[in-house]
């Protein structure tokens, strides 16, 4: 604090004469009391105490005295009063990370007539020993990059350094052509992660574009610290090859899609073939002057239960199934010999008759159908196939069957190279199986209500 006096003109506080009878002599003083400021040399007390280490805290203005001389002092940290401590020093014994913290210190001063409380703040900052070693580079690891050449660049210089209380690390790029080595501007590094014992600090040099002078440049991670310093070396490579690259995988991955294409192709040309017949609105048989769809062939008088678990016969799945699926539901018009034969028996030629005058033969296959007597039926729609491109066979093969020696020639080649549907039993039989998605595939192709 400054003091200024300011006292009446003319007046000798010192020599001033005085009468006799004077007995008193007033004089009148003015104290103007003005606050300091700029006071730059006034700092924050700091302290650094080491872990592991032992250590102590002095209030400040009473560190150079004695326990004996000093007053009682009120000591909190962070906050939290201390009541065990009442000197001006706190022993802290082994120093700990929980010791670091704001210490305040609180005592009382006094004079004759008046007292007063003094505060003191103390950062303590626990802090580890410096290191015995040099920096490592982190970034780069590698001494080549490849780039392309015109485009923008960034490469980065990351280091770790350990702890030094009085030492700031150092982290630059430098470049060197021709012998010549130059420092690069770059910002300064930034801390990207700090602990008690070390640092990882971070440059970065940007390149507009890579410039084929670029490629002559040897760039260098510097990072130094008061033990020695530490460099990583790097040399940008031109990058071979990129259109060749594009140009490649652009052909693997045409390639890819044409494969999946491919693929998804197979296993839904039957849905494609159908869809396409709907929009399209062909009627193949308009003038074929043909009756029937198809007639359907069967092992008759049989109740054969299928191998697979199913409860359903031959008979039923071609006098009942077909007809409520593909006639109720397709609007398909099929020939079966128990239904629409006249009574009085069936003779051979009026099964060819009847073949004849079908667009395509549906043959259900087992072992009771290719060891008895209906076998006919096939051999005879095999023949006529081939001296009528219209008429068309095809094979269901409703459960597992061993071709017997007997069988004809003609119709053990018909078996290998005839279109064939599996009947899977119960999963068959819904309208929307893949079952009857098969058989609309091969029916002939007409404008009817199941296709409209």
């Amino acid at each position: 604090m400054l003091g200024h006096i300011s006292v009446d003109p003319g007046l000798d506080l010192v020599n001033s004469p005085r009468s006799p009878q004077d007995e008193a002599c007033c004089v009148k003083m003015v104290l103007e009391v003005k606050p300091k400021t700029n006071i730059s040399h006034v700092c924050p007390h700091k302290k650094d105490l080491t872990l592991g280490s032992i250590g102590d805290i002095y209030c400040p203005s009473l560190d150079c005295q004695s326990d004996v001389q000093s007053p009682e002092v009120t000591w909190y940290q962070n906050g939290r009063l201390l009541s065990e401590e009442r000197s001006n020093r706190i022993q802290l014994g082994e120093i700990y990370d929980f010791h670091q913290g704001t210490y305040v210190c609180d005592y009382t001063q006094s004079d004759n007539s008046s007292s007063w409380t003094v505060r003191a703040v103390v950062q303590v900052r626990t802090i580890v020993k410096d290191t015995h070693v040099k920096p490592d580079i982190l970034e780069p690891i590698v001494d080549t990059l490849e780039v392309e050449l015109g485009k923008p660049l960034t490469i980065y210089c990351t280091a770790r350094f350990g702890f030094q209380k009085d030492f700031k690390p150092v982290l630059r790029w430098y470049s060197k052509d021709s012998n010549q080595q130059l420092e690069i501007l770059t910002s300064e590094g930034r801390s990207v992660q700090s602990t008690f014992e070390d640092e990882i600090v971070k440059c970065a040099v940007h390149l507009k574009e890579v410039t084929q002078r670029d490629l002559r440049k040897t760039f260098i991670c510097f990072a130094q610290n008061s033990i020695g310093n530490t460099t990583q070396s790097l040399q940008l490579k031109e990058k071979k090859g990129v259109v060749f690259l594009y140009i490649l995988l652009g052909t693997v991955t045409t390639l890819a899609g044409m494969l999946m294409a491919g693929a998804l192709l197979y296993m839904y040309w039957i849905e494609i073939v159908l869809l396409y017949r709907t929009y399209q609105r062909k009627d193949e048989t308009l003038g074929d002057k043909k009756e029937f769809d198809a007639f359907i062939s069967y092992a008759k008088w049989s109740s054969f239960e299928s191998e697979a678990g199913s409860s359903l016969s031959e008979e039923t799945l071609a006098l009942n199934l077909f007809p409520e699926v593909l006639e109720n539901k397709y609007g398909y018009t099929l020939f079966l010999l128990e239904r629409d034969m006249a009574p009085g028996g069936v003779y051979a030629e009026d099964i060819v008759n009847i073949i004849k005058k079908s667009r395509r033969g549906i043959f259900i296959l087992s072992p009771n159908y290719v060891n008895g007597p209906s076998v006919f039926e096939l051999q005879a729609a095999v023949n006529l196939a081939l001296n009528d491109q219209t008429l068309k066979l095809i094979l269901i093969k409703f459960c597992p069957f061993q071709e017997p020696e007997s069988l004809p020639h003609l119709v053990k080649k018909a078996l290998r190279v005839l279109p064939t549907i599996t009947w899977r039993g119960l999963k068959s039989v819904p309208s929307n199986s893949r079952f009857w998605t098969q058989m609309r595939y091969h029916m002939p192709v007409k404008n009817s209500k199941g296709f409209t």
